[in-house]
């Protein structure tokens, strides 16, 4: 999970741009973080915590937590009143409607987060889609990034933020869900077939490798602390994973036809990570464009940022 010092750090000297005091939120697959920004768009400060657990009460679980991040930024900084909120949230999202689809980690179908929401926090609240919304604070805030572009997060799932023409396409919060985009992998078990979340994301590298060594992981980085090891089992795992990330943005080279793909999440630090996605990726590429591959400049904390900028252009 991000930590505090880490959002603090990555939010130095940047700036929304001016507009209401407001709580910004990212529900993440295993942490959520908040964020109180002032008038002037400049980060006050965070909050983290776990995200709840996959059960039938998942979402309230969820909106409990948020509410508790609103008090305790009112306690901590009367001097910065919250007047407006924005929240993001895994899954397939309904922004016009400010519904929670359907969410594969979290469990939830078809919450109205957003009425939900503004009626327990008494806040106008703006809803949106995680990675979307880092795709959108990266796309915008981070220097020399093209009109066509993806980002693809790396957590617990996997999805993908997609600008064309320099619009971010949502097609009623159903783009970008390409982590059920299937891939076929050569694996030291066999031929793999199936969604590339199934080897690649996060938690699919760890359960991978605890199965395959017999030693229990607490999470992908982990992983790759064993690649850097040497450990033959590590690299195995890692590899395929990247192997299938690169059979995935081949696709969407073909598709999209990207200048860049960014890779964001955790994982998105090592420099195993882009160079073998890059590989794999131009081994499968014949006459398509070759986009750049990059790591998120703002790292884990782009989707905190981008909910943040709901509160000044919903867009």
């Amino acid at each position: 999970m991000t930590a505090r010092a880490e959002i603090l750090r990555v939010a130095e000297g940047l700036s929304l741009g001016p507009g209401p005091v407001a709580l910004a939120v990212d529900v993440g697959g295993t942490g959520m973080k908040a964020a109180l920004f002032d008038s002037a768009g400049r980060l006050v400060d965070a909050l983290t915590a776990p995200t709840p657990e996959c059960t039938q009460s998942a979402a309230s679980e969820v909106m409990a937590v948020i509410a508790d991040f609103r008090s305790t930024f009112a306690a901590d900084h009367e001097g910065h009143p919250i007047a407006e909120a924005a929240v993001v949230i895994p899954g397939i999202v309904d922004e016009a409607g400010g519904t929670g689809i359907h969410s594969a980690n979290l469990g939830w179908r078809n919450v109205p987060f957003r009425s939900l929401l503004s009626e327990s926090l008494n806040l106008e609240v703006r809803l949106s889609h995680d990675v979307r919304s880092a795709g959108r604070a990266e796309f915008e805030l981070v220097e020399d990034t093209p009109d066509d572009a993806v980002m693809i997060t790396i957590g617990t799932g996997i999805a993908a933020a997609i600008r064309v023409g320099g619009r971010l396409i949502s097609a009623g919060g159903y783009a970008g869900e390409v982590g059920f985009t299937e891939v076929s992998v050569d694996t030291a078990e066999g031929l793999f077939r199936g969604p590339i979340e199934h080897i690649a994301s996060a938690s699919s590298i760890a359960k991978r490798y605890s199965q395959r060594s017999g030693t229990a992981v607490a999470g992908s980085l982990d992983v790759l602390d064993a690649v850097h090891a040497g450990d033959p089992i590590a690299r195995q795992v890692f590899a395929e994973a990247v192997d299938g990330l690169g059979a995935v943005c081949a696709q969407i080279a073909a598709v999209v036809a990207p200048e860049t793909i960014i890779l964001g999440g955790g994982l998105s630090g090592a420099d195993e990570l882009l160079d073998g996605v890059e590989a794999a990726l131009r081994s499968r590429l014949d006459f398509h464009q070759m986009p750049s591959i990059r790591r998120a400049g703002l790292g884990p904390v782009a989707g905190l940022i981008g909910a943040g900028l709901l509160t000044r252009d919903p867009a």
